[in-house]
């Protein structure tokens, strides 16, 4: 699809127009390649968080002598097991908003740069409270919970701060559509209310908590999609 010429590239890259190619200035070339950088220097951090995940199943397994009773040594792992099922899913759909977050976002500042490093940040500490939870599952302790929970709503805080952030700012490419961005603002504050929710649910218990996070949040989500006048072929699907 031909982009309108703005006066300012893409997030990504610029397209040619009418077949012929476009002359990038200093200055585009500049805040192009400082984009890339950014979402590949977040990209990376993601990832990593993600790998770190799995790392506390694999140091707490004490293998029997002879194969002994491994399946209930397996077995007995099922609370880090689950600690990392619903950290991988929580963390990947952070991901994925920040991914189509910075394909609407077409330029920078200092103010952005820090707010995204602050989000990484909220990510990156999000495997000690899922090996927190992944210890304490088999016990009533709430507080391991409502921990984790709020570990995850600063992460959801920190994304939603930057999207507005770049939105106030004008760093938005200016040929999105204004209902795609009123939608994926909606989208926005929806996720950061019920993970603010899911931290009044945790102190019930695990179990009502993860009901917000892999049931309540996708749902509303898919509803805000299909509010009339705010689906948008260009809208972004978080």
């Amino acid at each position: 699809m031909t982009e309108q010429r703005s006066g300012a590239p893409s997030s990504t890259h610029l397209q040619r127009e009418g077949g012929a190619a476009d002359r990038t200035g200093p200055a585009e070339a500049e805040t192009s390649v400082g984009l890339e950088r950014i979402v590949f220097f977040s990209d990376a951090v993601f990832a990593i968080v993600i790998t770190l995940l799995v790392l506390p199943l694999t140091a707490e397994i004490d293998l029997p002598q002879g194969g002994q009773d491994l399946a209930a040594q397996v077995w007995a792992q099922w609370p880090r097991v689950l600690s990392f099922l619903v950290s991988f899913l929580v963390i990947g759909q952070f991901w994925i908003a920040h991914h189509h977050m910075f394909e609407y976002i077409r330029g920078y500042d200092q103010g952005l740069l820090w707010l995204n490093l602050i989000c990484l940040l909220t990510v990156s500490f999000m495997p000690f409270p899922t090996a927190l939870i992944g210890a304490r599952l088999e016990t009533d302790a709430v507080f391991p919970v409502v921990f984790y929970a709020a570990s995850m709503t600063c992460s959801s805080l920190a994304l939603t701060v930057s999207w507005i952030y770049a939105v106030r700012r004008r760093l938005l490419n200016p040929a999105v559509p204004t209902a795609a961005v009123r939608a994926f603002t909606g989208r926005a504050l929806a996720t950061s209310a019920v993970f603010l929710l899911s931290v009044g649910a945790a102190f019930v218990g695990l179990p009502v908590a993860m009901l917000f996070w892999l049931v309540l949040l996708p749902l509303a989500r898919l509803l805000l999609v299909r509010v009339p006048g705010r689906r948008d072929p260009q809208a972004l699907q978080t």
